[in-house]
């Protein structure tokens, strides 16, 4: 049996209305003081509370503060008596989470509806929370605690089981840290709000941050509250309420058309008010009462009604100022109002439809016919609400139908780039064979150069040298500079075959990354050819920390080289620089670019773009060079996700830029 918790100190209205309670099939729980209520409270399983205003040793209102403010009874249905009369204590109540409000003298068939649809089937069964928190502490206390606040509480440690747990469970609330091990818990409420079976769920997002940032996120994320997780363990249980409460009101479904309906009677004379109460009463309706313009502003505020009848003549705001002001209230223009006037004329008739009146009537005509029009404007507006609900439900199964194909596009779509990746891996796979035979051969040819050709090569410049030393007095000129020109011929092959073998090895050779002083490099550099060439005389500028994340036998060899150009390319020059530097990134986080800048000979910028091309040489003989040191460059910076590039003019000098991206 259902148990009803029934507060009034009058021993009429607990027997009277216990009795009706009994006669309906619920159990009454009779309390004439608020300590007698609160001793129900603990000891029995209460499904409604029916709550006096004014009792022997407290305030009906404060008191259901107090329960709102409990996490046991925070969800608790909880119906009003009081007075008619008493406007304020109805707007109280009302504000302070009352689920209604039934004035005295009271309609027993009107309460007991009423009672019906607070605890209706399934109502009053537990709701199911999901807590998902990675830490196992928090989420077991948090879990202790829901669960003896009257919860029915699964867990997850992760996003991944919480979102099959909430498709399986289909849980009444989501309470979730935002950071979990595997994803946070935005991304599971977002992951929420797109699956159709469960994206009503109300959310709560868990987080440790002070940052009010964090609170929007949590937001925009599209949890329906938010709370951090320093905060007392009872306010999270608070949030959790309102936000089962207000769901509940949200998805609460239409009104049956044979329950009672609600109106709000608005006008100053107090005899008439009565009198048209009386009759709505008799025809099963539930009626509020208000004495002005305000009064009736400040009841719809916190109470819903199903009509509104209006005076046109009341003191402080009248009745058509209050007609437009309810019909411009977003939550309120679709209640059907009717003014009442006992004044005739044309005018009057036309001001009140135009300022968004659904029924115009004149007192004159009597009650009964007031009440006529109640009925049919009622009437009227369920038939609109059955027909919206019935578009609504339709394009819900519309949207949902919609939403499930897409969610089977995405799942047919993500099984084939699933299909196509692995073909992929595939292909890449086989590539990477076929990558790793080429270097075996590249390996294996390299070892021919290094050798087979060297050999030939040795020979033929060891007797051409035997040869000069011997016959050198016998032979004229001319062929004296022909045994020379074939020593040179030896010397630049030899230095060519170098050259091709450093620049394979350098496209084979393993990447190991590490802090490296670029301007100790440069120096080291600068000291081999000075040592080799003494007498040049050359200005030398080397930036401070030019420290990079490189290779370190790879960027001495692309120093050796960009250096090296600069050193051969000044030999001509007077007053002969050589700069190494770097410009700073131009945002946080972007690239350092560093550079090689000389004063020498330079080229052509319409050659600029074989200049990094292997065996392209842009100044002839001019200058000695094997044509293959700036493609060696140009590998190892692309070898360490950079870019090169250079700026020149002939005679000018030339500026090599180059990126090394951690």
């Amino acid at each position: 049996m259902i148990e009803i918790l029934l507060v009034d100190d009058s021993i009429t209205v607990r027997m009277e209305l216990g009795d009706a309670l009994a006669t309906a099939g619920f159990t009454p729980l009779r309390a004439a003081t608020l300590a007698e209520a609160r001793e129900l409270l603990r000891t029995r399983d209460v499904a409604l509370a029916i709550l006096d205003v004014g009792l022997p040793d407290g305030d009906g209102i404060d008191f259901l503060h107090e329960l709102r403010a409990d996490p046991r009874h925070a969800t608790l249905p909880v119906l009003m008596l009081s007075s008619e009369a008493e406007v304020a204590d109805r707007i109280r109540g009302l504000e302070h989470g009352a689920n209604g409000y039934v004035g005295k003298p009271y309609d027993v068939g009107f309460v007991t509806a009423r009672i019906r649809q607070l605890v209706a089937p399934g109502r009053a069964t537990k709701a199911l929370v999901l807590v998902v928190d990675g830490s196992i502490t928090c989420r077991e206390a948090l879990s202790a605690h829901l669960v003896h606040a009257g919860y029915e509480v699964v867990t997850a440690a992760t996003g991944a089981d919480a979102l099959r747990l909430a498709a399986a469970r289909r849980p009444a609330a989501i309470i979730v840290d935002r950071v979990m091990p595997d994803m946070g818990g935005d991304v599971v409420i977002r992951r929420v709000r797109l699956d159709p079976t469960v994206r009503t769920t109300s959310c709560l997002l868990l987080t440790g941050s002070d940052d009010a940032a964090a609170e929007i996120a949590a937001l925009d994320a599209g949890a329906d509250a938010f709370a951090r997780k320093e905060s007392a363990v009872d306010i999270v249980i608070a949030r959790l309420a309102a936000m089962l409460r207000s769901a509940a009101e949200t998805a609460r479904e239409p009104q049956s058309s044979l329950g009672p309906k609600r109106v709000l009677v608005v006008d100053d004379s107090e005899d008439y008010l009565e009198g048209l109460a009386g009759v709505l009463q008799d025809d099963g309706y539930d009626v509020v009462q208000a004495s002005s313009g305000a009064q009736a502003i400040e009841l719809l505020a916190v109470e819903a009604v199903d009509c509104v009848v209006l005076d046109t003549v009341m003191p402080g705001l009248s009745g058509i100022e209050t007609c437009k002001r309810i019909k411009h209230a977003p939550s309120l223009r679709d209640t059907p109002l009717i003014l009442m006037t006992s004044r005739d004329g044309r005018d009057v008739i036309l001001e009140a439809f135009a300022e968004g009146a659904d029924d115009f009537v004149s007192k004159n005509l009597g009650v009964d016919v007031v009440a006529a029009r109640v009925k049919a404007q009622i009437r009227r507006k369920r038939f609109s609400d059955e027909h919206r609900h019935v578009r609504e439900r339709l394009l819900r199964s519309e949207t949902e139908a919609s939403e499930a194909r897409a969610a089977r596009q995405l799942a047919e779509t993500r099984a084939a780039l699933a299909e196509q990746l692995a073909r992929t891996n595939f292909e890449l796979a086989a590539t990477n064979r076929q990558l790793a035979a080429a270097n075996r051969e590249l390996e294996a040819f390299s070892y021919s150069v290094s050798h087979d050709l060297r050999s030939p090569l040795r020979a033929i410049r060891s007797f051409t040298q035997m040869l000069e030393e011997d016959a050198a007095p016998k032979l004229d000129e001319t062929s004296r500079d022909h045994l020379r020109r074939v020593i040179a011929a030896t010397t630049r092959m030899s230095d060519l075959i170098d050259a091709l073998l450093e620049l394979s090895r350098i496209s084979r050779v393993a990447i190991q990354r590490a802090p490296v002083d670029l301007g100790a490099i440069a120096a080291a550099v600068i000291d081999e050819l000075r040592h080799r060439d003494p007498d040049r005389n050359i200005e030398l500028a080397i930036a401070p920390q030019l420290v990079a994340s490189a290779d370190a036998r790879l960027a001495r060899a692309l120093l050796d080289n960009l250096i090296g150009n600069a050193w051969k390319f000044t030999a001509h020059t007077t007053g002969a620089r050589i700069e190494i530097g770097v410009r700073p990134a131009e945002a946080e986080g972007g690239e350092r670019t560093y550079f090689v800048r000389d004063n020498g000979a330079g080229f052509d910028m319409a050659h600029a773009a074989k200049l990094f091309a292997p065996f392209q040489r842009l100044h002839g003989t001019d200058f000695a060079g094997t044509g293959v040191g700036l493609a060696t460059v140009r590998r190892i910076v692309e070898r360490h996700g950079g870019r090169i590039w250079a700026e020149s003019a002939v005679g000018s000098g030339a500026t090599f830029w180059f990126t090394l991206p951690n």
